[in-house]
């Protein structure tokens, strides 16, 4: 059946109001969401990985030489794999920041979080955590680290660029005259504490002395020892919490390893951020994934003696024994949290009551160094 012209015109009409009122569903476009995005250097080249909500979502990548990726260069566009390999020009020789944009979504920052280092140990950035609200870490701001006696001159013309301006050594005299660190990156405020009143007895010491000892007991002390740690070393957390309240510049702090007392400070401090427990417990456990401890502390069998090295009476001890010492056991920070939380009710309470830093400084650190 024909139609006559003004009723056929009448119908289509119709249905284009129709269709522009109420769309079909497979027509609305949500756009991608970044999931998750993390990098890795190495040999000289970033590897690049990403998920995203929208299956086979176009995804544009660009890089930065600024923490909060301004400036941004575009590398890549419409990638829809998930993953991209990167290789910088040799003449660039700073951070690089990567900004993941999916076609009509939210840009996603991120970067490598072990620092490319010839000489580092351990020496990562803090950034780039979810907290529990949904903000995130600000990149750029946070490092912790291991000794830096052994950073070269490429390193410190990488870290040139980064603005640290206070570096927070929790070490005793003894290790930093025996592993000293000469900052060659900018001047800065270097701070180091008197060193802590030793026990009568010494816990390791005691279980590495007895003819029976296995590697669960050192396992066993170690978890016991990290409450210690938390105790031992309070004036130096109360100082680095100070200076993240009072200063706004980049801040590195560290160990010897740095993973211990360097670990336990970086839980303090991403727990009053509010990143949740068990993606602090994650950054601490990052450690012994990121440094052969053993090969950094030279206990192999082929490895040269140093009779007065920092080190030496490690090699002294089983190999077996000392394998708990080199670990970032999880179970040793969450006897610290737990330790906390039983004696204090929260890490904040701990911040609060022991570190002086109390509600209102703590809103504004969290104003200071996240980002929505």
């Amino acid at each position: 059946m024909k139609y006559p012209i003004s009723v056929f015109a009448s119908t289509m009409a119709a249905t284009l109001v129709s269709c522009a009122i109420s769309p079909p569903e497979a027509a609305i476009l949500v756009p991608a969401v970044i999931e998750e995005a993390q990098v890795i250097y190495d040999d000289g080249a970033y590897s690049l990985d990403w998920t995203t909500t929208g299956e086979h979502a176009l995804v544009d990548v660009f890089v930065s030489e600024s923490p909060d990726g301004a400036d941004a260069i575009q590398i890549a566009d419409d990638i829809t794999d998930g993953e991209l390999t990167w290789t910088p020009a040799e003449d660039r020789t700073g951070r690089t920041y990567f900004v993941v944009q999916p076609e009509g979504g939210e840009p996603y920052l991120t970067a490598v979080r072990l620092l490319p280092l010839e000489g580092g140990r351990n020496f990562r950035d803090l950034g780039g955590y979810e907290t529990a609200d949904g903000r995130h870490v600000k990149w750029g701001r946070l490092f912790r680290s291991g000794t830096m006696t052994r950073l070269t001159d490429e390193d410190y013309k990488y870290l040139s660029g980064l603005g640290i301006a206070t570096v927070v050594d929790l070490r005793t005299s003894q290790e930093r005259t025996a592993e000293p660190t000469d900052w060659k990156a900018g001047s800065i405020d270097y701070v180091t504490f008197a060193d802590p009143v030793e026990e009568d007895a010494n816990p390791l010491a005691a279980v590495f002395a007895s003819p029976d000892v296995t590697p669960e007991d050192v396992r066993a002390t170690m978890t016991a020892l990290y409450s210690g740690i938390l105790d031992q070393q309070t004036p130096a957390y109360r100082r680095l919490f100070l200076d993240l309240v009072e200063d706004d510049a980049p801040l590195a702090f560290n160990c010897s390893a740095g993973k211990d007392r360097t670990g336990v400070g970086a839980a303090l401090i991403l727990s009053a951020l509010g990143v949740p427990r068990d993606t602090v417990v994650a950054d601490y456990a990052l450690s012994e994934k990121l440094v052969d401890y053993s090969a950094e502390f030279k206990l192999s069998d082929e490895a040269p003696v140093q009779e007065d090295g920092p080190y030496t009476y490690l090699r002294k001890l089983p190999p077996e024994l000392v394998a708990p010492l080199m670990r970032s056991d999880p179970a040793y920070i969450e006897s610290v949290l737990d330790h906390i939380d039983a004696t204090y009710g929260s890490v904040d309470a701990y911040i609060q009551q022991e570190l002086g830093v109390d509600e209102t400084q703590l809103a504004a650190l969290r104003q200071k160094l996240l980002e929505d």
